[in-house]
């Protein structure tokens, strides 16, 4: 009897099952068309904050200019257009720099502490003006940093260390590239110090640890610290012989070795 209300029950069950029958396909058609969507949802939000971002360093970029321009008739005008850098000029004033001093035969460390200017905390992108959001100053330092306008890229990751010191975005790979547009940049050694400092102290097993030394020896030999530079040279000599960053500071050493004892 048990059984047979059972098997009653079951051919109950079945047109009921029947009757509401699920079309799979459709909805994985229609799961699809809602990923797509999402997804050029997603793409036009990135692609809506870096147009925000280039709107708003172009605008910084006008105002610039309409301040180099109207500085340039004052007597300091030069002194201060001289300190906003186009897209080859301090670089290429750095390297002739290096050149006159090869050409005359003296150190490569001639850049001594006192010609340093403490800029750290210099806003030389005028955050207070113009609010800067954080994406906006990574994703401008970024953009300059891939055009190798070091200068303008120096100035954006050091903004956005000081005004947003907890931002997730910077990482190790933040700082290195932070100090490697600060060092050539050619003027902002204390940045390039900070920076790179930072990443050895806050990432100590980060693989940019062993080239942030590097670089942190390359300026101090440009700030003319010979004992630094020469106490980094011997760490790497006994550590890391066997690297591609002692292959570039044993030439430099070279270099200095050879400039020393004409």
């Amino acid at each position: 009897m048990k059984k047979m209300t059972q098997l009653k029950s079951s051919l109950l069950v079945l047109p009921l099952l029947a009757s509401c029958s699920i079309d799979f396909k459709k909805i994985e058609a229609k799961a699809a068309v809602i990923n797509h969507y999402e997804q050029v949802s997603l793409q036009l939000a990135r692609d809506n904050r870096e147009l925000h971002a280039e709107i708003k360093r172009l605008e910084f970029e006008i105002e610039k200019l309409k301040q180099d321009k109207g500085h340039s008739s004052s007597p300091s005008g030069h002194e201060e257009v001289a300190t906003h850098e186009n897209k080859h000029g301090e670089k290429a004033e750095a390297v002739a720099h290096e050149a006159k001093q090869e050409e005359h035969g003296r150190s490569i460390a001639s850049v001594g502490p006192s010609t340093m200017v403490n800029d750290l905390k210099k806003d030389f992108v005028e955050f207070k003006t113009y609010k800067w959001h954080a994406d906006d100053l990574l994703k401008i330092a970024d953009k300059e940093f891939k055009e190798k306008n070091y200068e303008k890229a120096a100035q954006f990751y050091t903004s956005l260390i000081n005004n947003y010191p907890g931002n997730k975005n910077i990482n190790d790979e933040f700082y290195f590239k932070a100090g490697i547009a600060s060092y050539e940049s050619g003027a902002h050694h204390d940045w390039t110090l900070s920076h790179f400092e930072a990443l050895m102290t806050k990432f100590p097993t980060s693989h940019y640890y062993r080239s942030s030394k590097l670089w942190v020896a390359l300026t101090h030999m440009k700030q003319g610290e010979k004992k630094k530079f020469y106490a980094t040279v011997e760490e790497f000599r006994k550590k890391y012989r066997n690297t591609d960053e002692w292959k570039i500071l044993s030439s430099y050493y070279e270099k200095i070795e050879e400039k020393t004892n004409e």
